[in-house]
């Protein structure tokens, strides 16, 4: 009788120790986290497809905005959450940059999550500014005249947005400084000349530049944007070897049941395949990706070990 209690007990805890699952998933609310600060590029995207998300599966799906530390307060937030299916994470590429700068990141990139997919690529960001400048070459040329002085705006120490600006001064000669923000007034600082200049995703970068609130001299990965045809990389701009670009995409805290990973995998695939979502994407200067969950986690390894490696280049590592 004592055995068959114990073996009892042994069950209850094991039933009680996995994911709460419902008949018919899902049943609830379901919740996009995006880990920076609202109305930047994660949101908007964020919300595009939780809109999709909220019509295909037939229950609310809203956005949450956990800025700070350059995305880690949030993405830490995921990893803690029940691996039930209804907590997901909209992230960019500081999501593997994390692991390279911070010292003591407070979750593993592979252990803590389980990738769904990446939704979109980037041809890379767009270096923006109001300075009395029209190209990059003039603004190498401005930045040498006055060593120390100009800045440029970052989400943060380790995102592409300081990579970007790191990067730039290594290859171009010169010295700036960074100054770190995880609120909408960054843009604002750079327009009205509070900062010199920022790298900001194209898809923030597009509308401000149509309704001429800043210039952009150029863009940071290997190939130009149909969304700004005639700006040029930084390559094409005399700045060699600089090549940086980012991507989006969703991933459940690890543990969540493979058949709700595939119904969120298969229902943003059918988003990504409409008109709204890829234009959203699209015409903001990025292109569309809807990779499995087995090439998505292949690509985060990959861009692990590329991030280790630049991180080691630009003394950003954490020691």
């Amino acid at each position: 009788m004592v055995l068959v209690r114990a073996a009892l007990l042994l069950i209850s805890i094991s039933l009680l120790s996995q994911p709460a699952v419902s008949g018919e998933y899902p049943d609830r609310l379901i919740k996009i986290v995006q880990p920076f600060a609202a109305g930047g590029s994660t949101d908007v995207l964020a919300r595009a497809l939780a809109q999709k998300l909220s019509e295909y599966m037939g229950q609310p799906v809203i956005v949450e905005s956990r800025p700070g530390a350059n995305g880690i307060i949030g993405t830490q937030s995921v990893a803690k959450s029940p691996p039930d299916g209804y907590t997901i994470l909209l992230t960019t590429g500081s999501f593997t940059a994390n692991s390279s700068v911070a010292k003591i990141p407070p979750y593993d990139v592979f252990k803590d999550f389980t990738p769904i997919t990446q939704l979109a690529g980037s041809y890379g960001l767009a270096l923006l500014t109001n300075l009395p400048v029209n190209s990059v070459a003039e603004l190498i040329a401005e930045a040498k005249r006055k060593p120390g002085v100009l800045t440029y705006a970052t989400s943060g120490a380790g995102n592409l947005t300081h990579v970007s600006g790191r990067l730039f001064e290594l290859r171009a000669g010169i010295e700036m400084i960074a100054v770190p923000y995880n609120t909408p007034a960054m843009l604002t600082d750079v327009m009205t000349g509070v900062v010199s200049m920022t790298f900001n995703s194209l898809i923030t970068a597009v509308p401000m530049v149509a309704q001429k609130q800043m210039k952009v001299l150029a863009i940071t990965g290997d190939r130009r944007s149909p969304a700004l045809p005639d700006t040029p990389t930084m390559a094409e701009a005399g700045v060699a070897n600089y090549n940086l670009t980012g991507y989006f995409g969703i991933l459940f805290p690890a543990g969540v049941p493979k058949d709700r990973v595939d119904r969120i995998y298969q229902e943003t695939a059918k988003a990504l395949a409409t008109p709204d979502l890829r234009n959203v994407i699209q015409d903001n200067g990025l292109f569309v990706v809807g990779s499995t969950p087995d090439a998505f986690a292949a690509y985060i390894k990959k861009d692990n070990d590329y991030q280790n490696a630049l991180m080691d280049e630009l003394g950003l590592k954490a020691q």
